[in-house]
């Protein structure tokens, strides 16, 4: 070894000095390369053998092919899924204003208050109608005695019937329009439509309020609703009370649900119709104008041939697999052109092309050509 260490380094010290080994020479160092190789190569075999003791599957030989996994097709189910975002809304959710204008007298809740459906949430200032009321109330009090004493009066064929009608008419219109008072201070009183959480108030005690003007905001946590725009492509595929899988992604919430409702119109501006989903909000971790992804089911099919779409290659012919194909004894990885479908979670639909009981290549397919050997795992 140390002689053919010095004959190479004899050699490389010529070139570099300019000088030109002669045939000999270049022989002798091709003889010292050798020789070495052949004493790595037999070291080489010996820690084969070493390691061949305690591992036996080193004792495969190259004639075993390449390495790769492959999966029995058979039929089974395939379903296709779309997805689409949403954002989340309370099913009762209102900006409360009066019916009636005027100065608030009282707010009697606060931000984040838990309210039943009619409790009183503000009061405004109804002195000029309590006013108003006393002065109908005098008049409707006089007319009655009018009335009363006319109708005797008539009974007893006294008076003349247009005097009892006056006092009748009189004493009925000023009850009408104590009816149309009450009912008009009575809209002066702010009261919860639905049961909910007073979320905000806009307004403060001794400010003007007015119909239409939000005094505070009013929701419902128990349930809530996704509201969703879908291409019209889908238009076919997506159906009422539909199950589907919704998720929160902001929450950490996952459930199922079933369209409530799907429109009948669709958007000329963007070509969506949109769909709404219901779902429970018990505890309330979900909150309005979150983001919800819908994963709805648009195909399905029994019986289908399916495949890891990870394991179809395309050439300029188009989509191929490897097939495994017993050759004397020996496995060889055949390419077979296939038609493919619709793929979902990983999976690919292949329409034609492939057979039911055919062993397809699905680790390893980038490792072999068309009629390697190939040695299958497991």
């Amino acid at each position: 070894m140390r002689t053919n260490i010095f004959i190479a380094a004899v050699l490389l010290a010529l070139v570099s000095c300019g000088g030109e080994a002669t045939l000999e020479e270049r022989k002798a160092a091709l003889d010292a390369k050798k020789v070495e190789l052949a004493k790595l190569q037999n070291e080489v075999n010996k820690m084969e053998e070493a390691l061949l003791a305690q591992d036996s599957t080193l004792g495969q030989n190259k004639e075993l092919g390449i390495l790769v996994e492959v999966k029995k097709v058979a039929p089974e189910d395939f379903e296709h899924y779309f997805e689409v975002n949403g954002s989340l809304e309370a099913v009762e959710q209102a900006n409360i204003s009066p019916e009636q204008g005027g100065q608030i007298k009282q707010i009697l809740v606060k931000e984040g208050d838990k309210v039943a459906a009619g409790t009183v949430l503000a009061t405004l200032n109804v002195s000029v109608f309590q006013t108003s009321m006393q002065e109908i109330d005098n008049g409707i009090e006089l007319a009655q005695t009018v009335y009363d004493r006319q109708a005797r009066l008539w009974e007893q064929k006294i008076g003349s019937e247009i005097q009892y009608l006056e006092a009748k008419n009189r004493l009925e219109s000023l009850q009408k329009k104590r009816g149309t008072l009450s009912a008009q201070m009575a809209m002066s009183t702010v009261k919860a439509p639905f049961a909910g959480v007073v979320d905000r108030i806009y307004q403060k005690t001794g400010e003007l309020a007015a119909p239409g003007q939000p005094m505070l905001t009013l929701v419902n946590m128990s349930e809530m609703k996704v509201k969703a725009d879908v291409s019209e492509n889908y238009v076919q595929a997506v159906k009422e009370n539909a199950e589907v899988d919704v998720d929160f992604p902001s929450f950490g919430v996952s459930t199922k649900a079933r369209i409530r409702q799907v429109s009948n119109i669709i958007n000329p501006s963007n070509r969506t119709f949109s769909v709404e989903v219901r779902v429970p909000n018990a505890n309330g971790a979900l909150k309005p104008n979150g983001i919800a992804t819908l994963k709805i089911k648009d195909f399905e099919m029994k019986e289908a041939l399916v495949v890891p779409a990870i394991a179809i290659g395309k050439d300029a012919k188009g989509a191929f697999l490897f097939v495994i194909n017993e050759v004397e004894g020996k496995s060889k990885a055949i390419k077979k052109y296939v038609t493919t479908g619709r793929t979902s979670g990983g999976q690919t639909r292949v329409v034609e092309g492939l057979l039911s009981g055919d062993r397809v290549v699905v680790e390893g397919y980038n490792e072999v050509a068309n009629g390697d050997l190939v040695h299958i795992q497991g």
